[in-house]
């Protein structure tokens, strides 16, 4: 899981957004660019031990459930069919 950290909000954030904005044209190329430049992925260190590494997969595996193992598969599916429907064209964010 990437959860993404504000170092510290910038001071010339705005300015930033608006000038790459008006370069790029793009909401999506200004939010990669700022993530890029101000963020950092923080990703939960893993356990040294290998007991307590074991442990924490026991504890995630267990936390599965009937209705999370259906909305997966339901999302897999879905997935499916729109790359038969757009027989295998690039659609961005598939």
């Amino acid at each position: 899981m990437r959860v993404y950290v504000v170092r510290k909000w910038p001071l010339r954030g705005k300015s930033f957004c608006v000038l790459n904005y008006h370069t790029s044209k793009s909401v999506v190329t200004v939010q990669r660019a700022f993530r890029a430049k101000y963020t950092k992925v923080f990703v939960p260190p893993l356990p040294c031990d290998l007991a307590d590494l074991k442990a924490r997969i026991i504890a995630a595996v267990k936390n599965i459930d009937a209705l999370m193992l259906t909305l997966v598969w339901q999302e897999i599916e879905c997935r499916i069919d729109v790359y038969r429907v757009t027989r295998g064209a690039h659609i961005e964010h598939l």
